[in-house]
Parts: C-alpha cells; structure tokens; sequence
C-alpha cells in the first residue's frame, strides 16, 4: 500500500486538491459574490478534481514505467515498479487512471451542457503520453509541458465554474468576472513559473542518470552551466513577477496579500541565491524543497482572500 501511495506521487496529489479547492472556495466563489450552491455544485466540482487527480496519477505511473532505468540510477528503490508492481500491473493501473479520469471529464462536461468540452481530458492525457514517450527527454520542452499542465488545473477551475454560470443563467458584474479572470490567470503563471523553475531544477539533479540513460535533457545536451543559467534565468523572471503581482495586489486594495507577497520575495531571492552557488546535486536536491515551499507559499495566498 505504501508503494501504491508513493507510485502515484500523493504529496502531489494532495496540493493539487489543495490548490483547486482554494481557487474554487476562498477566491473564486467569495470573489463572485456568489452562494456555495450557485455556479459548479459541490458534486459537480468533485467531479472535476476526480478527473484531475485520475489523469495526472495516469501519468505518474506511465512515467515511472518509462523511467524504470533511470530511476534506477538517479534514486535507486524509489520506483515502484523496480521492486513492488510488475510492468503489466503498471499498465493495469494506467489504463483505469486514464481511462477514469477522462470519463469523469466528459461526464462535468456533458452535465454543465458543453460535451465537446470533454476533449480537454483526452488531450490532456494525450499529452502526457507523448510527454513520457516523446518530450520528457528533449531539452526544455518537456519541461514546458510539464509546467504547463500544472498550470492547467487552476484553469480549469475556472473554465467549469464559467460554463456552470452560463448554464444556471446566474447573473454576475463583467466587472467582477474580468477581475476574478485576471486572479486566475495570476495563479496560472505562477504555478507554470514555479512548475518550470523545479523541473529544470530536477533535470540538473538526475544529470547522471539520464545521460547514461540517453535522455537528452537540458543539463545533458548543454551542460550544467547552460542549465543552470535557464534556471536562473526563470528564477529572476517568477521574482519579477512576484512584483508585479504584489503591485497589482496593492493597486487593487488586496492589502493582506500584497504583504503576504514579501514572504513570495524572499523566497524567490533565496532560491535564486542558493541556485547561484550550487555546485553539487545535493544542493540541487535541497533547492527542489525549496522550490516546493514555494509553490506551497503561492497555493496557500488564495486563502488569504477571505480577509480582504
């Protein structure tokens, strides 16, 4: 059981309903103005995150399928499927992930009217396929599909509470709307910086095993310099950002936030001062805490919306 939970990334998995359940109830729905039972019912917003967690646990098992070698080298025993699960249960596991996960997707998209809609999942799982077969393994783009889809989560909140909206003919300020929009579209930035900002991190650390391996990762085509370089060059752009984002916040009278933001700062300066010195992969495995910290400090500002 304890390979299960570890083979489908929990701690993952755990920030992913986090981060959905706190767009969706402390940003989103407070922001709106609107009832817990207008918009997506509770029912219907589980259904969603069923869908998200399905799809993305698919894609932790193929993954590990495909990277049984390499993890082998890079983090020995940690792969479930080098010692706990054999291969065939491996794609036991993929197909009903997958297979569920999109299910559950089409089944919000037809219940909100937009079945059409449910072709999000499809590509979306489609896109983790050719991820593990085909991206993971080429400088950066990857990576960027990567960032991409855990930004994608934040959107889809978002997108599902429109539809329901427009179905429910709940009458809500454009005004209202465009600001909540421009709010989701902050968060989707930052977890796609942040996302980015790690998996560059993580392919300097698995340096070893993914060139005895052939996996052409940044670090292995270009070197660690170059590597580190984009990785700092993402770093000083997510900081930029982060100041941004707290203008807009202190703009916008979001006061709690724009200070909470500092605690962002400073994070984002040291991670990019400890990415500076790093030299070995112990420090490169320390920045990769770091980095999550990070991207936990984000998630857990959409709470802070409930005192504004």
């Amino acid at each position: 059981m304890c390979a299960f939970f570890k083979m489908i990334r929990w701690p993952n998995l755990m920030m992913v309903i986090l981060s959905m359940g706190m767009l969706m109830f402390l940003l989103i729905k407070p922001e709106l103005g609107l009832a817990d039972n207008a918009g997506m019912t509770l029912v219907e917003f589980l259904l969603l995150v069923f869908a998200v967690l399905l799809t993305a646990m698919g894609g932790y098992v193929i993954n590990d399928l495909k990277d049984l070698k390499t993890d082998a080298l890079n983090k020995p025993g940690k792969n479930a499927f080098e010692i706990t699960f054999t291969g065939k249960q491996g794609w036991i596991f993929y197909w009903i992930f997958t297979v569920g996960g999109i299910l559950a997707g089409s089944l919000l998209s037809f219940l909100l009217g937009k079945g059409s809609y449910s072709l999000i999942f499809v590509l979306t799982a489609g896109l983790l396929w050719f991820y593990t077969t085909r991206y993971e393994c080429q400088p950066l783009v990857g990576n960027l599909v990567v960032a991409f889809l855990s930004a994608l989560s934040f959107g889809l909140v978002w997108l599902y509470e429109l539809m329901a909206l427009q179905m429910h003919a709940v009458p809500v300020d454009r005004s209202v709307l465009l600001m909540v929009n421009v709010l989701v579209l902050i968060y989707m930035g930052f977890a796609f910086l942040v996302s980015l900002l790690r998996e560059v991190v993580k392919d300097i650390e698995d340096l070893e095993g993914d060139r005895q391996t052939g996996c052409l990762t940044l670090p292995v085509t270009y070197g660690i310099k170059k590597a580190k370089n984009v990785a700092v060059l993402i770093n000083v752009l997510g900081l930029l950002a982060s100041f941004a984002i707290q203008w807009f916040f202190y703009k916008n009278g979001f006061n709690v936030l724009f200070l909470f933001f500092f605690l962002v700062d400073l994070l984002f300066a040291f991670v990019l001062m400890k990415l500076v010195n790093a030299t070995q992969k112990l420090h490169f495995n320390a920045l990769s805490l770091w980095i999550k910290l990070l991207m936990v400090a984000g998630v857990l500002s959409m709470g802070l919306f409930y005192f504004e």
